[in-house]
């Protein structure tokens, strides 16, 4: 599998999601039926969580039979934004501005009912309130914008409880990774703050003795799966990329967990850490991303080739949403849930590899100048080469090119340059991480201890 058939792939699936207007169905949309609203049972939790169930099990023609409409889900935008360090591949900002809630969240465009919590339509909870805000720093806005200062009021303000954010405001349910999901867009907003390294410092403390982390804290929320411990491991990824003290510890024992436990013996993600079984198109993405993060190339472009071949549908231009153990394809379409997901994860692979290769090997160092800004065109087949000689670069140049980039980006946001701000934002994103990876913080005086 070579980069340009992954390119084609995504890009086949974008045009597929442009043309249907971001618009799709949602494992956990149930309850938007007209016939289930018509019926009155809505009134009754049991019946809730039971019609949605049987909604989330069944297969695409009972969904049509229920008249569930197809709906835009602001996750399903974020992450086409650039949200979870994406790749911005379509310009959503006005449209994500347009669906924020009054009270500065955003939320699910459909009413869900869990066994922890039941949520109205619309109403603002910490994940797609954090990446919405993900896609639109990563799009361009400015943290000081009115429409992120009120996004930050809302997750300081109304997701806050002792030490953690919770989903929702009204309810305690605490699950990590949303918790840190908001405390990683809230110090994105306002800076380094005190709930922020609460927050992370939990995180920290829930973590297991084999590095591992289950979902929450109640009892049915002890399972833990491949791509949850993916966003965890890359939310304390970029926190340490930003400055945060004291993470390297967790990283390396979570990422040692989830390597060896959310991985089969062939290199394919595990829906769940340590059993096989089904195969969420969710969890591949997610570990496509993750693998690509934390070094592992090759491993993302199995996992990338390994989905093209088994979980793409050229007839349709989609992928499907999942696999059995046994290798049936899971044929139902899901716009956030798969699509999105998707689309994001082959965007990350097809950017950090080699264009000229479907593997990442090491070439000579390019020509280019560490005494003057680094930054990257979108896409750059130069990326690669370019990022086997910053792993290489003495330390003192490394961070002087750092310093060097951050100042023209600066002149380049005060000028309203934003093209060129892209790319130089591309380039100090690529020294933060190449730096955490090397064991080099910037920025100490701004930085902030998870241990405080």
């Amino acid at each position: 599998m070579d980069r340009d058939h992954l390119i084609d792939i995504r890009d086949r699936v974008l045009a597929r999601m442009i043309a249907d207007g971001f618009a799709g169905a949602d494992p956990f949309d149930g309850l938007e039926s007209a016939v289930f609203r018509a019926s009155g049972l809505g009134r009754f939790r049991f019946a809730r969580l039971a019609w949605l169930q049987a909604i989330k099990r069944g297969p695409d023609t009972l969904r049509k039979a229920v008249l569930i409409p197809p709906m835009v889900n602001p996750k399903t935008l974020a992450l086409l934004g650039g949200a979870a360090q994406g790749v911005v591949l379509y310009d959503v900002r006005d449209q994500l501005l347009g669906m924020q809630n009054p009270d500065g969240g955003w939320g699910y465009p459909f009413e869900w009912q869990a066994r922890a919590f039941h949520a109205k339509r619309r109403q603002s909870n910490a994940i797609v309130t954090s990446f919405v805000v993900d896609a639109l720093i990563e799009g361009g806005l400015a943290a000081d914008h009115p429409a992120l200062q009120k996004a930050a009021g809302v997750i300081e303000n109304k997701f806050w409880r002792d030490g953690y954010f919770a989903y929702f405001d009204h309810t305690n349910v605490e699950i990590h990774n949303a918790s840190l999901w908001a405390a990683f867009a809230l110090y994105r907003m306002v800076g380094p703050n005190d709930k922020t390294t609460q927050a992370v410092a939990r995180v920290i403390g829930a973590q297991k003795a084999d590095g591992s982390w289950a979902y929450g804290t109640r009892s049915h929320h002890q399972f833990v799966d491949g791509f949850h411990t993916g966003y965890v491991l890359d939310l304390l990824d970029r926190l340490r990329a930003s400055g945060a003290d004291g993470l390297e510890d967790a990283i390396a024992r979570g990422w040692q967990f989830y390597h060896e436990q959310c991985f089969d013996r062939d290199g394919l993600p595990r829906g769940y850490a340590g059993r096989d079984g089904y195969l969420d198109a969710h969890a591949v993405a997610q570990a496509m991303g993750s693998l690509i993060r934390f070094g592992d190339t090759d491993g993302a472009m199995r996992v990338a080739s390994w989905a093209a071949e088994k979980l793409f549908d050229p007839e349709r231009d989609l992928f499907f949403a999942g696999i059995s153990k046994h290798g049936r394809p899971d044929r139902r379409n899901y716009m956030r849930w798969t699509q999105a997901w998707m689309v994001w994860a082959l965007s990350i692979v097809i950017e950090g590899i080699d264009p000229n290769q479907s593997n990442l090997t090491d070439k000579a160092m390019p020509i280019f100048d560490p005494t003057k800004p680094l930054r990257f065109a979108h896409p750059d087949p130069t990326r690669a080469a370019t990022e086997t000689a910053l792993r290489n670069l003495p330390e003192a140049e490394f961070r002087a090119l750092y310093d060097i980039t951050r100042a023209a980006a600066s002149r380049a946001k005060a000028e309203g340059a934003m093209e060129t701000l892209y790319g130089l934002t591309r380039g100090m994103k690529t020294l933060q991480r190449i730096g955490s990876e090397r064991g080099i913080v910037f920025k100490k005086s701004q930085s902030y201890s998870a241990q405080k």
